[in-house]
C-alpha cells in the first residue's frame, strides 16, 4: 500500500521542548521550577537471563523496574539546602512528587500531564563556583518510585 500524505509527520506537530514545565510537591507545597532548564525521566528494565537447551537465543525475562531521571538549572535560591537539612540533622530523608507538563499549542496532540512518585535525589546540590563568565547551575541524578499518566497526547499508535 504506497503512503499517503497523512502517513508523514506535519513539522508543525513535532513537540517543542521549550513548552515544558515541572512542578515539585513538597510536604504538601508545590513549587514551580522556574529554574529548570533540563530535565530527564526514564524507567529501566531489570532483566535476568533466560537459558535453554535447544537454542542459542539468550532470552530475556524482566524482574523489575527502576526510575531514574536527572534535574538541572540554575541555582536561584537556597531551597535544596534548606530540604536537605532534616536528613543532616536527624537522618530524615526527602521524598517528593515531581509534575511534568507538556503542552505545544501549535501541535494537534493536546497535553501530556506525567507525576513521578517518591522522587529521592541522590545529590543535594549547594555550590557550583567557575572562574568564567558563567551562571551558577545545579544538576542532581534522582530516583522515584511510581509515575502516573494524568493527561496523555490525543495522538495514538496507528
Amino acid at each position: 500500500m504506497p503512503l499517503e500524505a497523512s502517513d508523514f509527520l506535519n513539522g508543525r506537530n513535532a513537540i517543542s521542548t521549550k513548552e515544558a514545565t515541572v512542578t515539585l510537591t513538597i510536604a504538601g507545597h508545590v513549587y514551580k521550577m522556574i529554574e529548570c532548564n533540563e530535565f530527564t525521566a526514564k524507567l529501566e528494565k531489570k532483566k535476568e537471563d533466560i537459558q535453554t537447551l535447544g537454542t542459542h537465543w539468550k532470552r530475556k525475562k524482566t524482574t523489575s523496574i527502576e526510575g531514574t531521571g536527572t534535574l538541572s538549572g540554575y541555582l536561584i535560591n537556597s531551597n535544596w539546602i534548606k530540604q536537605a537539612m532534616p536528613y543532616v540533622q536527624n537522618g530524615r530523608d526527602l521524598y517528593f512528587d515531581i509534575t511534568l507538563t507538556i503542552e505545544d499549542q501549535t501541535t494537534d496532540w493536546g497535553k501530556q500531564v506525567v507525576q513521578l512518585n517518591n522522587v529521592n535525589l541522590d545529590t543535594i546540590p549547594i555550590a557550583d563556583f567557575k572562574a568564567d563568565d558563567g551562571v551558577m547551575e545545579v544538576k542532581s541524578d534522582f530516583s522515584f518510585e511510581g509515575f502516573s499518566l494524568i493527561n496523555e497526547f490525543n495522538g495514538s499508535l496507528q
